[in-house]
């Protein structure tokens, strides 16, 4: 029963990480971020409009949204140890149930997303004045990453290559081939080797932000996908070790940990603006 016990308490800390610490870091971020932002460049950029009102009112009905989440997730929370207190649970109802509530938990940073490209594409004006100097210097990886997180990001890959030619050896039912899941995982390293590349070298698409603070938002970003792309190998590896050894009921505790670690990454990546003369907009700050 321990890897019961072990699962409650990991979930209840997801419901607290992700829907309740992320949303008030996030609202407290958007908040200082207006702040911020001087008087007159915020009536250049969003004439006739009370952008700190519109952003108050989101904010509003984006805590009461997280706040319903969040009480859904103890509702579940006490239905899995219900369910889960009976010898014959079953491991694929827990997980379906798990990985449903953390997409839900998710949801909001859509509608967060949703709201900033709506309400700048309805009221931003684009500005010919606001263009700035080009700060002409040379930028590479291992300016916003540490090369042992580098390393770490190779040999995690190269960890669950090995394994899955291993467990080719001794296959369990379902198992897709070594192949398949090598080409999956490397095709997840290319889509996170581009964002990163556009992230690095792609140009300012916010006039409002200072180059301090895209820099701080650009290492931030970087070393979180870093960090992702150490857990995901790792991840899948476990669940499929869990599989191999005939260790099932260790599944839901194996999925609400990896759940909780990718929401306290998108925890790291929200930045709150600095104190600075010129800083940054809204849709500056950095979120997953």
């Amino acid at each position: 029963m321990i890897e019961v016990y072990l699962f409650l308490a990991v979930f209840l800390v997801q419901i607290l990480a992700m829907s309740v610490l992320y949303p008030a870091r996030l609202s407290r971020a958007i908040q200082a971020s207006l702040k911020n932002i001087p008087a007159g460049r915020l009536a250049e950029f969003y004439p006739g409009v009370d952008v700190g009102r519109a952003h108050e009112r989101f904010i509003t009905w984006y805590r009461i949204v997280n706040n319903v989440i969040a009480v859904l997730g103890l509702l579940l929370l006490g239905w899995f140890f219900s369910y889960m207190m009976q010898p014959d649970w079953d491991e694929g109802s827990v997980s379906g149930k798990l990985t449903a509530y953390f997409f839900l938990q998710n949801f909001p940073i859509v509608l967060f997303a949703g709201f900033t490209i709506r309400f700048n594409k309805v009221h931003r004006r684009s500005s010919q004045e606001s263009k700035r100097k080009a700060v002409l210097q040379r930028r590479g990886l291992f300016d916003f990453v540490a090369p042992i997180t580098v390393v770490l990001v190779v040999l995690s890959y190269s960890s669950f290559a090995a394994f899955m030619f291993y467990i080719a050896r001794h296959p369990f039912p379902g198992f897709g081939g070594p192949l398949l899941n090598i080409g999956i995982l490397s095709l997840a390293y290319m889509l996170f080797g581009f964002f990163v590349y556009r992230q690095v070298y792609g140009r300012k698409t916010d006039p409002l932000q200072t180059h301090a603070d895209r820099m701080h938002a650009t290492s931030v970003i970087v070393n979180t996908v870093a960090w992702i792309s150490v857990l995901i190998p790792v991840t899948a590896s476990l669940s499929m070790a869990r599989q191999l050894l005939d260790l099932d009921r260790w599944g839901p505790f194996v999925g609400t940990a990896g759940f909780l670690i990718l929401g306290l990454l998108n925890i790291r990546m929200v930045s709150t603006p600095r104190r600075q003369p010129e800083a940054i907009t809204v849709d500056s700050i950095s979120t997953s």
